[in-house]
């Protein structure tokens, strides 16, 4: 199996270069070791020094170059809002 163990910051790299893309959303998004699968079918180890958050746009190097890139799944969001900054802060 191939092992991605770099990680390319978004912008950093020519996303357009990227093999394949995993969408992962955000807690999916905070890894260190654990088997993907892009979806063009790249299956690969992420195997990392330490726990990493992903962001958009970071790619994921593989042993032979090339590079994977992450992308974050939608998520519903919560928006709030208040009448002044001390009643959001409450």
């Amino acid at each position: 199996m191939r092992r991605a163990s770099e990680i390319r910051a978004a912008g950093s790299w020519n996303a357009t270069s990227a093999i394949d893309r995993v969408v992962l959303d955000a807690a999916e998004r905070h890894r260190r070791r654990i088997v993907l699968t892009g979806e063009r079918g790249t299956e690969f180890l992420l195997d990392l020094p330490h726990a990493a958050a992903l962001r958009d746009g970071d790619g994921l190097v593989l042993e032979d170059g090339a590079i994977v890139r992450v992308a974050g799944k939608p998520e519903p969001l919560v928006e709030v809002a208040a009448a002044s900054s001390h009643a959001l802060a409450r």
